[in-house]
């Protein structure tokens, strides 16, 4: 579980080259923006698949589109990342991550 990863990492997650990136996208060129893009893109359609995956055996109970709620992963891990960082708590981007899994259980129905 990805939870599991970030709660053991031992001085908490060092931060996201893409949010440096993207906060300071004209430090960069055009190669660097679309290697930042691609990889956001990549991550998506990663966690787009396990997510066909569980549709597949689960339809979902509430309207969503599931690249919206794969994008939101990488949104979830990235805030969390900031989280823990500012209030100096490394658990808070493992309860994060954690949110996240009630959220897609709950959308899918499963307990």
């Amino acid at each position: 579980m990805m939870s599991e990863v970030f709660a053991d990492l031992p001085n908490g997650h060092p931060g996201c080259l893409i949010a440096a990136y993207c906060y300071q996208d004209r430090l960069f060129d055009r190669d660097v923006r679309d290697l930042t893009a691609s990889t956001v893109i990549a991550w998506r359609d990663r966690f787009r698949e396990r997510l066909d995956l569980i549709a597949a055996k689960y339809p979902p109970k509430l309207p969503v589109d599931l690249d919206d709620v794969a994008d939101m992963l990488s949104v979830v891990v990235d805030g969390g990342i900031i989280l823990s960082r500012v209030v100096h708590d490394r658990s808070a981007l493992p309860r994060q991550m954690l949110l996240y899994r009630d959220f897609v259980r709950t959308v899918f129905g499963g307990s």
